[in-house]
């Protein structure tokens, strides 16, 4: 195990770290297989994909969809993506900075909506124990009309 931990500490430093991508965040996918292509017309096409976004990550694998919002089939490994960043002034530059914006607010609303439903319990906990004060009270009261 030390041989083990000393390898990866030199990997490491020579590569640090693995490539996270966010939710949100616009990617390329390569495509693999023009990698060994023999045909003249696929030769001349892009290995990397246009423009998609993440959806979700699970471990090295990640979930996409266009650009349009339409999910696409299948998980796509770390390795096989690299990030993708508009040019400044375009539409998509203006449109991904919108979509960012609305990711940020439903992750605020997402934060701050499980605190405000922790304080309407706790004022209904509340309400709950005046009742149950108040009906006490009721019979204490009761009792002294009696005696």
């Amino acid at each position: 195990m030390k041989r083990k931990a000393a390898f990866d500490k030199r990997i490491l430093q020579r590569a640090p770290g693995e490539v996270l991508f966010k939710p949100g965040q616009l990617v390329q996918v390569y495509r693999s297989d023009l990698d060994y292509t023999f045909k003249t017309e696929r030769k001349l096409l892009p290995k990397w994909s246009v423009p998609r976004r993440i959806t979700s990550r699970l471990r090295n694998l990640y979930k996409l969809e266009t650009l349009e919002g339409v999910p696409l089939q299948g998980e796509y490994s770390a390795r096989r993506l690299r990030a993708f960043t508009p040019r400044t002034g375009t539409t998509l530059a203006k449109k991904q900075e919108e979509y960012e914006k609305k990711l940020e607010e439903r992750r605020e609303n997402t934060q701050e909506s499980p605190e405000e439903e922790d304080e309407e319990e706790v004022e209904e906990d509340t309400t709950q124990n005046d009742d149950e004060t108040d009906g006490e009270e009721e019979e204490v009261d009761i009792g002294k009309e009696g005696g």
